[in-house]
This record gives C-alpha cells, structure tokens and sequence, in this order.
C-alpha cells in the first residue's frame, strides 16, 4: 500500500534538527548516531519529491523557505502527538506536558518558588521551560504559553495579566543609612538611578507623581533584565525601581529598604500569552486558572487588577 505521509522516525528526525540547528546536536537529543539522522533526513526530502529542506550555515544547518514552512506545519502535531502519548502512559485524561516560555526574573523570583503548590494540586501536568522569547518574537511551535512583560496587546495571542504594575524605590540599607540619607523624594537628587530598558516611563510617572521633574530622573545606567537590576541595588550601586512583586522577598528580609515615596501604578506587567486553542488542553486551563489567582492574590492592594 502506498504511504501518504512520511515516516514518524523521518519527522522527528527533521524536528530535531530544525529546533537545534545542529545534526549532531539532533543525533543526540534522539540517541541516535548522525548518520541515522542524515538518512531520515534524505529520506524525507526524497518522499517530498526531492525538495531540499536543510542547507549548511557554517558548522551547522538552517532550514531552507520551504523547510521552515513545512517544519511550522508539523511541529504542532508532533507536539499533540507527545502530549497524548503521555497523557495515555499516565493515565489521566487531564496529564499534559505543558512548554512555557518567560521572562527570567518573574520566572526565578517569582513563579518558581510557587511551583511546588501547583504540583500538589495537579501531580499529572509536567511543566517545561523553554528560553524566554524577545519582544517581537512570536510564541514559536512546541511552546504553549509565554510569560511576556510589557504592555498588552501582543498580536495573534490571548494576553492575560498577572500581576507586576506596582513599582517601588529600592535601595541597599547601607545607602539609606549613610550621610546622603533618603527621607523625601528631593533627597534623591545626586543619586544614581537605575534604570530597565522595558520600562521606559517608569522613573517619568514616578516623578509626576511625587512632584519632581522629569529631567531629574531621567539619567542613570539601564539594565536589560530586573535581575541584574536587583543586584545592583543590593550592592549599592544606585537607587532602583522595579514592580514589587520581584523584591517581596529583600524587602521582607531588609536586604532592600523602600526608602521613600508611594508605589506608583504603571501601564505594563506581566502576561500570560497563549494561543486561544491551548484552552483544549485539561493542563493548561489548569495551570492557567491557578497562575492568574496567584496573580491576584500577590497584587494585593494594586491599585488596576
């Protein structure tokens, strides 16, 4: 009987070259040797009528136009095909191997340390993490959801909010307690301020709100991530302002102080993006409805919810 459709070994084959980039890298990710990959590779280009679907980069390899669109077109259901597979091992109709995608700070400081609860609650979902996607970039396929932090409105996606609005100062004690202390917000003149590259009108709405100019806070070094931001205000190196929800922790031990100043309420945070059919799957709509009641209860008293 004739095949209409090439073989599973061929497409995962191609799969995993496609998301590493790497033949080699590929081999080892399915355990296999390279020429076992190289053949289901030629293979699968022979059973599409000869059409190339890989072309060299260096060491590596890239897909070719119509490889990339061939590879979007099947990535998904060899992910369903994954997801079945193991809800059917397990068991459960409700399992599922969840990938998400998230903004390194919120992810480490924020959404790790609550994980263990939402594993007691819903042992059959296995949560994956993939590398945290840029501004523009897409959700990419065999990723179900991104954390994304910015303001709303991604297009092609459902963009749910969590939390992350409220921002506050942050110093290190010792900053505060030396002789440039920090009561007002005048006393932040002469200070360094720190700076997040995805929150360009933090500093200006803090400044409308506490009756400073503008161009008294608009200097200072700029970070990429709030992590390193973090980290350099514990040491010293300047005066921050981040979303609470990413300090509790420092704040709670006095490893930061907030030295002065009401949090003010800015138009961005994070999100929870996803593709509308994602809402099929029993683990996500699980992980979904847990992730955005723990968004609403570490706002707390947030002013936009």
């Amino acid at each position: 009987m004739k095949r209409d459709c090439p073989t599973i070994q061929e497409l995962l084959a191609f799969d995993a070259v496609a998301r590493h980039e790497s033949i080699t890298l590929a081999a080892g990710a399915l355990c296999i040797t390279v020429s076992a990959v190289s053949k289901q590779i030629a293979g699968l280009e022979a059973f599409l009528g000869g059409r190339e679907l890989l072309q060299r980069n260096g060491r590596g390899v890239q897909l070719t136009p119509q490889g990339r669109v061939y590879w979007q077109k099947i990535a998904g259901g060899l992910r369903a095909i994954e997801t079945a597979t193991f809800e059917a091992r397990s068991g459960d109709a409700g399992a599922g191997l969840l990938t998400l995608a998230s903004v390194p700070t919120f992810l480490t400081k924020w959404l790790i340390p609550r994980l263990p609860a939402f594993g007691r609650q819903s042992r059959q979902v296995t949560l994956s993490f993939s590398r945290h996607l840029e501004p523009t970039e897409g959700i990419p396929v065999g990723v179900d959801a991104a954390i994304r932090y910015g303001t709303d409105g991604w297009p092609g996606v459902v963009s749910e909010y969590i939390a992350g609005r409220e921002f506050v100062l942050i110093a290190a004690r010792s900053l505060v307690e030396e002789r440039h202390r920090i009561a007002q917000p005048a006393d932040l003149l002469g200070h360094t301020l720190l700076h997040h590259e995805g929150a360009p009108t933090a500093w200006r709405q803090w400044a409308a709100d506490h009756g400073m100019a503008e161009n008294q806070t608009v200097s200072g070094p700029r970070f990429a991530q709030y992590a390193s931001l973090i980290q350099a205000a514990v040491n010293g190196l300047g005066i921050g302002l981040v979303p609470r929800i990413l300090v509790q922790g420092e704040l709670a031990e006095g490893v930061l102080v907030s030295p002065c100043g009401v949090p003010v309420i800015v138009d961005q945070g994070h999100y929870l993006c996803y593709r509308p059919d994602r809402l099929m799957l029993p683990g996500f709509a699980a992980f979904r409805t847990w992730l955005l009641a723990q968004g609403a209860e570490s706002r707390g008293a947030e002013g936009r919810g």
